[in-house]
């Protein structure tokens, strides 16, 4: 909704400052989720450590397979973003990597969703 807003911002300056500070946010919020994600080693329930590791056994056979994830969900919402942080954490991926993809591809989707609403 908040980027709905950056394509009304005038003068069109501001818009970048905006969308930065959109995507800033959105990412700074969804560390929290990444960092739940990388305790899951400490999960109680042996159902949940399963599953990490089955994840964690997709992504060495698939290296690829979790950043193309992260990226798409981080530029279409698809899967929820908010979960995908979370299974970063889970499958370690990098902190840097988590933070430079996210970054991108939230850019990425307030920047589109400001250009189609202004």
């Amino acid at each position: 909704m908040a980027a709905l807003g950056l394509g009304a911002v005038r003068p069109a300056g501001l818009s970048w400052a905006l969308l930065a500070a959109f995507t800033v946010g959105h990412v700074a919020a969804k560390v929290p989720w990444y960092l739940i994600g990388r305790a899951a080693d400490r999960a109680p329930h042996p159902r949940a450590r399963r599953m990490v590791e089955r994840a964690r056994a997709l992504l060495a056979e698939r290296p690829h397979f979790g950043t193309g994830l992260l990226g798409v969900s981080a530029v279409t919402s698809i899967p929820p973003f908010h979960l995908a942080s979370i299974a970063a954490g889970m499958v370690a991926i990098p902190a840097w990597h988590f933070l430079l993809l996210c970054l991108v591809g939230r850019a990425v989707r307030f920047g589109l969703l400001g250009a189609i609403t202004s």
